[in-house]
């Protein structure tokens, strides 16, 4: 604790003001010190900042001693829908002629074998058996309905089968079938050789059909045939190039044929001129009578006698709905619809909607759906004044205001416009309301609320408790390939044991095994193929590593299912074929023609990698030239650091006026102005001190004339062309300008990079350097030998006399370097003179804190006597 201070409280003198004036004139010394020690700082951040100039300049001379940086090359294709093309700096510059007339495929085969889930019953159809015959993949919508023909009765099947991913696809159709009934059953033998011309080539099939015979049996033979004749012809297997339909006409009982194209090539297709064609309504004798008509769907017909009948032909082997596949049908058919995935996924299956299936909504004879008025409709419960009011369904509320100026369609549409998310519709077939979700997938579909007013619902049977039904819809599914196998959803049973590919057995363990596990074991097997299970589409892909002929699935010995899960074949135990048989490439370079097993071809131009992309007759051009743009910019980039440094280190005089602001503001001193003020001298104090440090810097001296005598140096000993910068056109700037010259800036008296780098691209003698010389400019900048370093080496040993270990700047400013050394003795000085300060104003204090109680003291004294002398009065 301080001891009592006294402040001229007895002697009426301003001690703190004295004591102030006094300890201000005794600072006088530690604020010279601080203000040397805020100078040095400033001094060892400028040094710190050039340090890190340099090094931006050693790491602009790294790029100058790099190969790629001269000999990168530009190289340009005609056509790079054929093929691209890189290089590397050994490929030489010139101009190649190249073809490619076919590339390089692996072979590969795919899940491509489809199966079949009913994923909605009706019509009596409860399951399904079998596997499809053809590849098409889509849903099959069935409806089976009765009409009557010229007062015959008919059971009609139609299958309205929307394909996945063909989009519009062509239809050719053909006029009246003249050999057939109205179930479409041959009056007649039909034998002889039916020809089709698809694409300009013209394709026969023998034809042998007896009286009797359903036309969906002719279909099917012919599509088989031109379909196997198709994949022969295009190296191909199991692709499904055209589908084979006959279109039935329920109100006449006509057929006529119909051939669809499902290649997705835009196939041109043509009836022959034989009697086969004429006899199916192709062909009438003298010219064709095919039309042709854009469609997104599939049609295809059975009629039969009687529901029992129907369902025969619907499984008849080769005829059927879908040949291959069985429908059972418990209680018999009946008419109704049901709905049948076919796809090679491994969980077939397709997205349906949730529906509300109402009860049996008529008195008995069907609904009048376009009456006004719904008491006229024929409802079995007759609507009332209770039916206007409020319904709801999904949440929405909707109204009726006057049932007796609607009609059944007009109540329809608006429930479909409320925006409930519903479609409703009247089944007349099955005589009900149905109400369908808008959306696919497992959706709920709520009736009513507690507010209705409305018993239109109840009307309409679409409640649970008037007999509807509700049927939730689903999603599309998909297997799951970190499952077991036995669990993992598969459509087809997976059972354990070998399966075969390539001729090499492969083990599978259904109850422990996922097919991820199964996808390592063929991939790091013998078989030389790479299996891919793909989550979107389900399916699976194989690939051949290191052949183009077709993969072998299959074997005699073969005992697990595996392979026929996975769609990849449709019998396990024998050996086959499939997918797409491999290529090489061919190509002609230069004349030269070549034949190489991969698209990425590296070892017929040198220093060029080829990557073929389509075969085409046209001629592609390959042109090689050096790449001039890396080294102009990582010299502009040098040109501008190295300008900035110089600029830098050439500060302007200080005018007598500016010298005030090279002494820093001491605390006293910034106590006595407004912040403003003190913001203002500080960034003055800050660049003219800095201008005055680097000015007065033998170092930085010695630095500027380094760079500045070292830049257009003679580089002595190179094996090249050139031995200095001059040589390839680059010099200091202000040539004729002697007050630029004096500036000492390079290329251009400019530190912006933009004006440095238009500056070199306008440089011919640069650039002609570095296109048409390369080798020599890069060993003008980069050669290292024991004779002999390039400009770009030599430059860097400069630098590194000053920022490497032992450099002079590097000495200056390391951890207890030079100016760290000044820093720290001007720190004890400061420490030294704060001391004595205090205890001199210590001292001060004392003195006169004694003044002031000796003339108390006096006074006590004096007041003392004067009472004395009074009371002796």
């Amino acid at each position: 604790m301080q001891d009592l201070r006294i402040g001229g409280i007895i002697s009426g003198l301003d001690t703190n003001s004295i004591v102030e004036t006094l300890t201000t004139q005794a600072k006088q010394t530690f604020y010279s010190l601080e203000q040397k020690y805020t100078n040095k700082n400033l001094e060892k951040s400028i040094y710190q900042e050039i340090s890190s100039d340099l090094a931006t300049i050693k790491a602009d001379l790294l790029n100058l001693k790099l190969e790629s940086t001269f000999k990168s090359k530009n190289v340009s294709v005609s056509n790079t829908s054929i093929l691209s093309a890189t290089s590397s700096i050994s490929a030489k510059n010139g101009s190649h002629s190249i073809t490619v007339s076919q590339i390089a495929r692996n072979s590969y085969t795919f899940s491509q074998f489809t199966n079949v889930a009913l994923t909605e019953t009706g019509a009596g159809v409860t399951k399904l058996s079998g596997r499809p015959s053809d590849f098409l993949e889509g849903v099959h919508s069935v409806s089976i309905s009765t009409t009557s023909i010229s007062s015959i009765d008919y059971y009609i099947s139609e299958d309205i089968f929307s394909p996945n991913n063909l989009g519009q696809f062509k239809k050719y159709s053909g006029a009246g079938i003249s050999v057939v009934d109205t179930k479409g059953e041959l009056t007649s033998d039909l034998n002889g050789n039916f020809t089709l011309n698809i694409n300009s080539v013209s394709y026969s099939v023998s034809v042998s059909a007896t009286t009797g015979d359903d036309i969906n049996k002719i279909a099917y033979d012919i599509e088989n045939s031109l379909n196997s004749q198709l994949n022969t012809a295009n190296n191909t297997s199991n692709k499904q190039y055209v589908a084979i339909r006959a279109d039935f006409n329920s109100t006449t009982g006509s057929w006529n044929f119909a051939i669809y194209d499902t290649s997705l090539e835009n196939l041109a297709i043509a009836s022959g001129t034989d009697s086969i064609s004429q006899s199916l309504g192709l062909y009438d004798g003298s010219s064709s009578t095919i039309t042709a008509s854009t469609v997104t769907k599939i049609s295809k017909f059975h009629v039969s006698d009687s529901y029992a009948n129907l369902l025969t032909k619907l499984n008849s082997t080769g005829s059927g709905l879908i040949p291959g596949v069985s429908l059972t049908a418990d209680s018999g058919l009946s008419s109704g619809t049901f709905l049948i995935a076919q796809d090679s996924s491994l969980n077939v299956s397709s997205a349906t909607y949730s529906k509300v299936l109402g009860g049996a909504v008529s008195s008995g004879s069907g609904l009048n759906t376009s009456v006004t008025g719904l008491q006229n409709a024929g409802f079995a419960k007759s609507p009332s004044s209770s039916t206007n009011g409020t319904f709801t369904i999904n949440g929405v509320e909707i109204t009726i205001d006057d049932y007796t100026a609607i009609s059944v369609n007009d109540l329809l549409s608006i429930i479909n416009s409320s925006g409930a998310g519903v479609t409703a519709t009247y089944n007349d077939l099955e005589d009900r309301i149905e109400l369908r979700a808008n959306n696919k997938g497992a959706e709920n579909i709520t009736l009513g609320d507690f507010g209705d007013t409305s018993d239109i619902l109840s009307v309409l049977k679409i409640t649970s408790s008037d007999g509807a039904t509700k049927v939730t819809g689903k999603s599309d599914g998909s297997i799951d390939p970190t499952e077991k196998l036995s669990s993992a959803g598969f459509t087809k049973t997976i059972t354990s044991g070998i399966f075969t590919i390539n001729g090499v057995s492969i083990y599978v363990d259904a109850s422990s095994d996922s097919l991820n596990d199964v996808i390592y074991k063929i991939n790091n097997s013998g078989a030389n193929v790479e299996m891919s299970y793909d989550e979107v589409s389900d399916k699976v892909t194989l690939k051949s590593t290191d052949s183009i002929d077709k993969i072998k699935l299959g074997s005699i010995n073969d005992t697990s299912s595996f392979l026929e899960a996975l769609n990849l074949t449709n019998n396990t135990t024998v050996q086959t074929e499939y997918g797409v048989a491999g290529q090489y490439a061919v190509l002609n370079v230069d004349g030269i023609n070549y034949v190489r097993n991969t698209n990425k071809i590296d070892d017929i131009i040198s220093g060029v990698t080829l990557n073929i992309k389509n075969a085409s007759s046209e001629n592609v051009t390959l042109d090689i030239s050096t790449d001039t743009t890396k080294a102009v910019e990582y010299f502009a980039k040098f040109v501008q650091h190295y300008n900035q440094l110089v600029e830098k280190l050439s500060p302007p005089e200080i005018d007598d006026e500016d010298k005030k602001y090279l002494t820093p503001l001491t605390e006293d001193e910034k106590n006595n102005m407004t912040s403003e003020e003190v913001k203002d001298y500080e960034e003055k104090w800050n660049k003219f001190t800095t201008y005055d440090i680097i000015s007065k810097s033998s170092e930085l001296r010695l630095l500027k004339n380094s760079l500045r005598s070292n830049l257009l140096n003679q580089v002595t000993g190179i094996t090249g062309t050139y031995s200095s910068l001059s040589e390839i056109g680059i010099n200091v700037a202000g040539s004729g300008d002697i007050s630029i010259l004096k500036k000492g800036m390079l290329v251009k008296d400019s530190t912006d990079y933009d004006e440095i780098l238009d500056t070199l691209k306008s440089n011919e003698t640069f650039i002609n350097a570095l296109a048409e010389r390369p080798d020599d400019v890069y060993r003008l900048f980069a050669e290292n030998s024991d004779s002999a370093k390039g400009w770009a080496r030599k430059y860097e040993e400069v630098v590194n006399q000053y920022v490497s270990t032992g450099g002079l700047i590097s000495l200056k400013i390391q951890p207890s370097g030079t100016i760290d050394r000044q820093l720290y003795n001007l720190a004890e000085q400061m420490d030294s003179e704060q001391t004595r300060v205090t205890s001199y104003l210590e001292r001060v204090w004392s003195q006169f804190t004694y003044m002031e109680k000796q003339i108390a003291q006096l006074q006590e004294q004096g007041n003392y006597l004067t009472q004395l002398l009074a009371s002796n009065q």
